[in-house]
């Protein structure tokens, strides 16, 4: 056994062995991006490994800076080592090299036997099954992995196929330990007429197996190749992805992918995260995660609920679910329950994420996320859209805990759908089931009225961050004007030289003071000298104008107009030499208005 760190190589065994080849395919060919399969799966190892009521996930992009001559130093192949057999090629004689750094605390840490052939104390087999072993399920209460291959997208990010595992746990005598390993998951290959396996690792090499380095050593060679350090009592594990592959996922032509910067890839990786980790995230919750995302040191923004309409609407939908009185999705005709569906509406929450929109949400939502015990999001299930582009709805539908295993068996490796077509039999119908009723859900709901949010129960400084519940109008032309059009307006124009005779509504509404009050306003840009009439309305849950309000219902109306120091009352507005003006309207509480510019002949 050596003292000091090396390499070593696998051989195949008298009695065969998979190669690292075929570990790399065993998460097949994923729908989502390789960067986005790394959060979904490495945030699912910590949650799965959590000891404490707060997961602490970070991921830090950076280079390895004034630490590289420690790399050249302590991960240079050995002497006479075989150039095919180096896992890192030509990697350390670059000036600097990236790494993605993704670390949890308030996990267990990886624990138990470092050999395979020897026995499990209490059955702790977190070491056996990250670092040896494949498809080694942990059998964990509430967890997501059912394969054990998840590890696999760290090593599929890496250029070079090599992660570091830096790990500190309590042992069974109750001391904390500290381990250190670098493994590699390359190209089988045959040297000297011998075949290995292209599996690698980094550490204690023996003739059979390779230890880790452990406690002073493992930490002492951690400080020097600049890896974060535990503190206190803290147990977990870092993962260090070596030269990780940033092409851009939007990228248009594969065979030119575009690299993005450190600081664009961590904000997908925020993005992805966001989307994909939100229900673990929730304020409120008795276990929840934290997710912090840096690039070069400076913190990059994670969105959620807070911050972000579509979330937001997420978040309410999930506490729905997790109401007694939820909506109950069932199979058969003894109303075998399957699980519980809540929605909520949403008013202009746009979708613009490019890790969502990899996700398939684009614009106003029309999904439910699809989840089981852990809470991590599987899929968000699309339905039909509203009737008004600005007006959707977002759900989440919870498996009922007794068929987590059933719905959890249909997923992938890389648990992003439910395929009963991987199952057979009633559990084959449950999910079909499953799919068929969500599918008649979202139907409903995109007709379904829903409450708006209020206007007139929040300061004006909130009202102004929370704009999304506002939605600028058609904008119509009145009848026989050859001004037609809708949505917003544009060019175009008809008769009489072709000048475009459409109004515009400029942004979306804000909120001013006018005599004390709270009003909406709204920026309209005028084409050419006339009449123009305004008109507003409430929108149904649906997008649909509301005809008729309630008995004792406020309806809104039109103030007025302001433009050039004058003001105008009246929802008819007669102007010359005035380009743009402020149109003023009287909303209404709980209610979404509409607004639509109009020009008379």
């Amino acid at each position: 056994m050596t003292t000091q760190p090396t390499w070593y190589s696998q051989r195949f065994r008298p009695d065969g062995g998979i190669t690292a080849d075929g570990l790399r395919n065993q998460l097949g060919r994923p729908s989502l991006s390789r960067l986005t399969v790394l959060v979904r799966e490495a945030a699912q190892n910590s949650w799965d490994a959590r000891v404490a009521a707060h997961v602490d996930y970070r991921m830090e992009l950076r280079t390895v800076g004034a630490a590289m001559e420690q790399w050249r130093r302590l991960l240079a192949p050995s002497v006479g080592r075989p150039a095919e057999g180096y896992p890192l090629g030509d990697l350390l004689n670059r000036d600097d090299v990236n790494v993605l750094i993704i670390s949890d605390r308030g996990t267990e840490g990886l624990g138990g036997p470092t050999r395979s052939d020897v026995p499990a104390p209490g059955g702790r087999r977190n070491w056996l099954s990250f670092v040896l072993n494949s498809g080694d399920k942990q059998d964990t209460a509430g967890g997501g992995g059912t394969y054990g291959y998840g590890k696999g997208a760290l090593y599929l990010v890496s250029r070079v196929r090599t992660v570091l595992i830096h790990t500190r746990f309590v042992d069974d005598d109750g001391r904390l330990t500290t381990r250190l390993i670098g493994a590699t998951l390359g190209t089988s290959y045959t040297h000297d007429d011998v075949p290995y396996t292209g599996r690698h690792w980094w550490g204690l090499a023996q003739e059979d197996v390779c230890e880790p380095l452990v406690d002073e050593a493992a930490v002492g060679i951690a400080a020097a190749l600049g890896l974060p350090a535990f503190t206190g009592d803290q147990t977990g594990t870092t993962i260090v992805v070596i030269d990780p592959d940033l092409t851009d996922p939007r990228s248009p032509d594969p065979d030119a992918p575009v690299e993005m910067s450190r600081p664009d890839a961590a904000r997908y990786l925020a993005d992805a995260a966001a989307w994909n980790l939100w229900p673990l995230t929730l304020d409120g919750r008795e276990q929840r995660i934290t997710v912090t995302v840096t690039a070069d040191g400076s913190a990059v923004t994670v969105p959620g609920p807070a911050d972000d309409l579509t979330l937001r609407g997420f978040a309410d939908a999930y506490s729905a679910a997790l109401r007694p009185d939820a909506g109950a999705i069932t199979w058969g005709s003894g109303r075998r329950p399957l699980g519980r569906v809540g929605h909520s509406d949403t008013f202009a929450a746009t979708v613009t994420s490019p890790a969502a929109k990899e996700l398939g949400l684009e614009g106003a939502p029309h999904h439910i996320a699809l989840m089981r015990s852990p809470d991590l999001v599987v899929q968000y299930l699309s339905g039909p859209a509203k009737q008004h582009p600005s007006v959707g709805y977002a759900g989440v539908f919870k498996a009922d805990n007794e068929l987590d295993d059933v719905f959890a068996a249909s997923e992938p490796p890389t648990h992003d759908s439910w395929n009963p077509g991987q199952l057979q039999g009633r559990h084959a119908s449950y999910v079909r089931t499953a799919h068929r009723r969500l599918g008649e859900h979202t139907r409903r709901l995109a007709g379904v009225a829903g409450g708006a949010v209020p206007v007139s129960s929040v300061s004006v400084g909130s009202l102004s961050r929370r704009l999304g519940h506002l939605l600028a109008g058609a904008l119509e032309p009145a009848a026989g004007s050859d001004a037609g059009g809708s949505g917003g307006g544009g060019g175009g124009g008809g008769g009489g030289g072709g000048r475009r005779r459409r109004p515009r509504l400029e942004g979306v509404p804000r909120f001013v003071e006018l005599d004390g009050r709270l009003v909406l306003s709204q920026q309209v840009s005028l084409p050419e000298d006339g009449t123009y009439t305004a008109s507003c309305r409430v929108l149904t849950g649906d997008g649909s104008p509301e005809r008729e309000a309630p008995v004792g219902a406020a309806m809104p109306t039109v103030i007025g107009w302001r433009f050039a120091g004058s003001f105008a009352p009246g929802a008819t507005l007669e102007v010359a030499d005035v380009d743009d003006v402020e149109l003023l309207v009287e909303p209404v509480g709980d209610a979404v208005v509409d607004i639509t510019v109009r020009s008379s002949e």
